[in-house]
């Protein structure tokens, strides 16, 4: 695998840096590591890059099928292309995948955790962004498992062997909810095929320039599924900021407390409305916002919730009182989807207001 002080001279024998820029010029190579071994590399002069390797044999696996996804992608033309890093290519010797680096980006959660706002005009840029890539991206793809989360509640037995204290303790919990387990097997079994969807379209993955150009980034995790998953895993991360920033402690919040949260519900339902809007105008005839569609989309915001507070224990012994939250409103969203779109959310079929 290539180290921090090996990936200029790889990019060199690659032909995508010149002797004369890395000798005339300033290359800085950090490491931006994730779920894999990650490196930027910023060139003064000429292009910049992203460097991404698996740290593992699966991590290899992870990174050979995101660069298969990228090379799809870079075949369905500029309306796609558009938002998304250029693909430069994959090593599949080496299992090296290299992309351009977005330069002076942001991801949209540091942007609106700067700003302490929640701009309308970026949600209706992101929903835009994906209910376009949905458009663009229908084909006839392997099916693929729904999301593990809207099986949770009957887990294998691996779970025993993987899973945190806190996180057993969720699953027993959302086993004991009353309904929630049929809400779960409903989202399951109505799971549609009908586009390549991301799958993990959260903030963090969504960067944005200087000059408000929105790209979405790190395929790794795409398959053919439900558009309205990414849809609402975009809209979870409204509600999430929400949970997080209430001041709560314990496992039993009171329940005045979401009246004082740093970031209140109110300061981003203008957003979360036009990124719905923009989403079914920009997804038009493919997966519009009809009545059916909204249900789907909010109760996956509720399941995506679900998700977040299992990610957020995966090392702890107990629930915290943020993943408790997350648990109420994901279980009464995925439980209630018309009651929640209309009196928490605000949203209504079709083109939301």
């Amino acid at each position: 695998m290539l180290g921090q002080g090996q990936v200029v001279e790889y990019l060199l024998r690659r032909g995508l840096l010149s002797p004369e820029v890395v000798v005339g010029g300033e290359v800085a190579v950090r490491e931006a590591s994730s779920r894999n071994a990650n490196f930027a590399v910023e060139a003064s002069e000429g292009p910049s890059y992203l460097v991404k390797q698996g740290r593992s044999a699966a991590g290899t696996v992870t990174v050979a099928r995101e660069a298969a996804v990228y090379a799809e992608l870079a075949s369905r033309g500029e309306e796609v292309c558009s938002h998304l890093a250029d693909f430069l290519g994959y090593d599949s010797e080496e299992g090296v995948l290299v992309l351009e680096l977005v330069r002076d980006a942001e991801d949209v959660r540091s942007r609106q955790l700067r700003l302490e706002a929640f701009p309308a005009d970026l949600g209706r840029e992101l929903g835009h962004v994906l209910g376009t890539l949905h458009r663009e991206l229908r084909a006839d793809y392997p099916e693929a498992r729904p999301p593990w989360i809207l099986s949770v509640h009957r887990p294998d037995t691996g779970v025993f062997r993987d899973a945190s204290a806190a996180g057993l303790e969720l699953i027993k919990i959302v086993q004991n909810a009353a309904g929630l387990d049929g809400a779960l097997d409903e989202l399951r079994e109505g799971w549609r095929v009908e586009t390549l969807i991301h799958q993990d379209a959260k903030w963090d993955n969504f960067l944005v320039t200087p000059e408000d150009r929105l790209y979405l980034v790190d395929w790794e995790l795409a398959v053919a599924g439900d558009p309205h998953w990414d849809l609402g895993s975009a809209l979870s991360q409204y509600l999430s900021l929400w949970l997080y920033s209430i001041p709560v402690t314990g496992s039993e919040p009171p329940a005045q407390f979401p009246a004082l949260a740093r970031y209140p519900l109110g300061m981003m339902k203008e957003a979360l409305r036009a990124t719905c809007a923009a989403y079914a105008s920009a997804a038009e005839g493919v997966a519009a916002l009809d009545g059916e569609a909204l249900r789907r989309a909010v109760a996956y915001a509720g399941a995506r919730l679900l998700q977040s507070a299992f990610e957020a224990s995966q090392f702890d012994q107990r629930l915290d009182s943020a993943a408790i939250l997350h648990l109420q409103l994901g279980a009464n969203l995925a439980q209630r989807p018309e009651v929640a779109a209309e009196k928490l959310l605000g949203l209504t079929s079709g083109a939301p207001a």
